[in-house]
């Protein structure tokens, strides 16, 4: 029997048999949109993903045991998935993670458009432009939600005041320690860049934590993927540049387009969390 977890608002549930997941799809506790994962998976996908679909889930109607047993909604099983801080051991593909964050573009495209415009005008005010890394990290915030659950990405979003301080000041930090680090060799500063890349995904998965505690988390998640991720920002800059020959209106698809996807690729580095 394959035991599945479902993640769904911000909280792990399960194991489920397939049986079992069928029943609560039927009775529309959970949808073919929500993430899960079962040993062997190197991260969370949608229920509606090969791996699942090929084990009849969302093909099927449960048996009566599982109707039996799923009368009530769902409990919680385990703590809240917030809690279980992610320590890395997944991989990602760049050519996956680029796929699924033009996905997101696509599906988002007119508020992807306006976060890049909000982006510049509020950087082009000066001071305005220690609120580009708060914006930033909230446009994945959307992502996230957006693949949890199939929300829309709202662009009111983008000006989620909550934990800010973290949000502004945790980037200056690290940008500040990356510079110094350029000015070695540059290679020690290349090197905090890559065990850092994800300091923007963390905040945005995980509401509430310190920036210094998602430093350590980013550089744990990083690890053993770094390659991976320098060879990532590499094409991630290509792209961008290739984007700016248009008159730079590539811009506005590239740029949500690789924010999205650096989302991506953190979630599946993640791994189990």
């Amino acid at each position: 029997m394959s035991a599945i977890h479902i993640s769904k608002d911000g909280q792990q549930f399960g194991p489920y048999s397939v049986e079992q997941i069928n029943e609560m799809l039927a009775q529309q506790q959970v949808v073919l949109t929500d993430n899960a994962w079962m040993e062997g998976m190197q991260g969370w996908d949608p229920l509606n993903s090969g791996a699942f679909v090929n084990l009849g889930i969302g093909q099927s109607t449960a048996s009566p045991a599982a109707k039996q047993a799923n009368q009530t909604p769902i409990q919680h099983s385990g703590a809240p998935a917030q809690a279980a801080v992610p320590t890395g051991g997944g991989s990602f593909s760049i050519g996956d993670s680029l796929s699924q964050g033009f996905a997101f573009f696509k599906a988002n495209a007119g508020a992807s458009i306006l976060f890049v415009i909000i982006s510049g005008v509020i950087g082009a005010t000066g001071v305005g432009a220690l609120l580009i890394p708060l914006i930033g990290i909230n446009f994945m915030a959307g992502v996230k939600k957006y693949r949890n659950n199939a929300t829309p990405f709202d662009v009111g979003q983008l000006f989620d005041f909550s934990h800010a301080v973290d949000k502004i000041v945790g980037p200056l930090v690290v940008g500040i320690l990356i510079m110094i680090g350029m000015l070695f060799l540059i290679v020690p500063g290349i090197i905090l860049a890559l065990m850092w890349a994800f300091l923007y995904c963390v905040l945005a998965d995980r509401p509430g934590t310190s920036f210094t505690e998602a430093m350590k988390i980013s550089a744990a998640v990083t690890k053993g993927n770094r390659l991976s991720i320098f060879l990532f920002m590499i094409v991630c800059s290509l792209l961008a540049f290739v984007s700016m020959i248009p008159l730079g209106l590539g811009l506005l698809v590239a740029i949500p387009m690789i924010q999205a996807a650096m989302y991506c690729a953190y979630e599946s580095c993640k791994g189990r969390s």
